[in-house]
């Protein structure tokens, strides 16, 4: 099954010498919206979909797409929000008649999952796509405070440093 395992140590040292089916893994040429000033996200999106938005377009996974994934990208925010509007309630009021009943909203959760892997926004979409994280994506200001870039727990002691004693 294609975007399974995980990313190999070194792209040198793979066991096979043939070249891989899905290409090499490349990594990305810059981080954000690389063609002018990013893109105004749907009219009619709320907060949380404005914020994905101005997000995924800062991120380091945009530096890949075009003006020609643009349609498609408006279609996961569109995506995004009415998931976040089914969540938020999930039911909606119509009208039958003189009486007003609850109906479930459509639930596009595993649509909006999928197109998400398409564009490269998930893990597994970027797995798949063979993008690597740029070098300097991993800065200090994306960590939280008191964890080190070389280890996945805090020590009281991050923040130290050696004092000669003379």
């Amino acid at each position: 099954m294609p975007g399974v395992g995980r990313t190999p140590k070194n792209p040198d040292s793979r066991r096979r010498r043939a070249a891989p089916g899905r290409g090499e893994w490349k990594p990305t040429p810059g981080i954000g919206w690389q063609h002018g000033p990013p893109p105004e996200p749907p009219e009619s999106l709320g907060n949380a979909a404005r914020t994905a938005w101005a997000t995924w377009m800062g991120a380091w996974f945009a530096a890949h797409w075009t003006p020609d994934d643009l349609p498609g990208l408006r279609r996961v925010a569109q995506l995004y929000d009415l998931c976040e509007q089914f969540f938020e309630d999930p039911y909606v009021a119509k009208e039958v008649g003189d009486a007003i009943v609850h109906v479930l909203r459509p639930n596009p959760a595993a649509e909006l999952r999928q197109l998400m892997d398409n564009y490269g926004i998930t893990p597994k979409g970027q797995q798949d796509r063979r993008w690597v994280r740029p070098e300097g994506a991993d800065s200090a200001s994306t960590r939280p405070p008191g964890r080190s870039s070389k280890g996945s727990s805090a020590s009281p002691y991050d923040g130290l440093r050696l004092v000669s004693s003379k």
